[in-house]
């Protein structure tokens, strides 16, 4: 083969191989990734992010003739655009499996397709050859994904105050980026502003996103949840009474539907998880609907979180009278993001037989 035969087979495997390493990458996080808190898969997050700080930072100054590779480093950088994909597809899988574990609700679903959008956007030809401004622009969504639980893991709680401090410090960190890739000249703090707009952009798009409640509220999840006919605890936790499921439906394990006879109560179940040292309150909604005026709240009962158990904090909700209809239940921050959301339906049960339970531990 001439050397115009190998440089052809050799474009073509780069063309292939980047989306292949992007897709190693996700998938490599997406089966090893484990706890919010787990500070392996912290350390391997905080290792991404270095290394595609010095990525980006070399392939600029390669691009405006400010650097080589060595003898040594050649053959390892030639690999420099598969390296850089394979990170991004860690990076990007990891936030999309942690904020999609943090809420079952729909609002902060657009944040995940956000994400995902991200990451399909990523690999556009478009968008890799638009130049370092927008790959700055992507590089501060990753920094920003991350410091948003991140911070909140080290501090114990979450809220505004502890967002807006994760917000600027990823604006400080691309901020700081930009300075290595700026060159010497008389306009180099211009040529920083200009290389920031694109994260500045981004950054502010996440504000937003937040203040609209679209951001899961990351480290918080609801690991399990469930509705019951009683839930009782002893010392060897909780069990969690329902009705026997009919024949036909031998995969339900909960009272959905709920069959609702003079003095039940229905109970809510669920399985907070929060990393280590961390305390929230998180208030449980009871929603009606209401065909004319649509979902009306009419209860809302707080739940004191505390966080370090790997199977989550175990709680419950109890509310009596509740009369027959579509009922939905959200699990949210004291701001109002929810966590996650279950629906279920009561049902008027005239019978007067003896009903048979089944019990479930937890």
């Amino acid at each position: 083969m001439g050397n115009g035969g190998r440089a052809q087979a050799w474009g073509a495997l780069r063309r292939h191989s980047t989306p292949a390493t992007f897709v190693a990458g996700f998938l490599f996080d997406f089966f090893t990734m484990q706890r919010i808190d787990a500070w392996a898969d912290l350390a391997v997050q905080l290792g991404y992010l270095t290394v595609l700080t010095g990525l980006l930072v070399y392939q600029h100054r390669e691009l405006t003739g400010r650097w080589r590779p060595g003898r040594f480093a050649t053959p390892f950088w030639r690999y420099n655009l598969e390296a850089l994909h394979f990170i991004y597809g860690g990076l990007l899988s990891a936030y999309v499996v942690l904020y999609f574990r943090s809420s079952t609700a729909a609002r902060p679903a657009v944040f995940l397709m956000l994400l995902v959008g991200v990451m399909i956007v990523n690999e556009l030809p478009r968008v890799r050859a638009a130049g370092y401004r927008l790959r700055l622009g992507l590089y501060g969504f990753c920094v920003a994904s991350f410091l948003t639980y991140f911070i909140p893991i080290l501090l114990g709680r979450i809220g505004g105050w502890i967002f807006l401090l994760s917000l600027l410090s990823s604006a400080a960190v691309v901020w700081r980026v930009t300075a290595w890739l700026a060159g010497r000249g008389a306009d180099r703090r211009a040529e920083r502003r200009r290389l920031f707009v694109p994260a500045g952009a981004v950054l502010l798009c996440i504000a937003v996103l937040y203040v609209l409640r679209l951001i899961p509220p990351v480290p918080l999840s609801v690991q399990f949840q469930g509705i019951y006919h009683d839930v009782r605890r002893d010392a060897r936790g909780y069990s969690l009474v329902y009705e026997q499921p009919p024949i036909w439906a031998p995969w339900r394990r909960d009272s959905r539907p709920f069959e609702r006879r003079s003095g039940d109560r229905v109970h809510y179940f669920a399985r907070v998880f929060a990393p280590a040292g961390f305390q929230h309150r998180v208030l449980i909604r009871w929603d009606l609907f209401d065909p004319r005026r649509g979902w009306v709240t009419t209860d809302r009962i707080p739940l004191n979180v505390v966080g370090g158990r790997a199977e989550g904090f175990r709680g419950t909700a109890v509310k009596a009278n509740v009369a027959p209809g579509r009922w939905r239940v959200t699990a949210e921050t004291e701001d109002g993001r929810a966590i996650a959301t279950l629906t279920f339906v009561v049902e008027q049960d005239t019978g007067t037989g003896e009903r048979q339970w089944r019990t479930a531990r937890a």
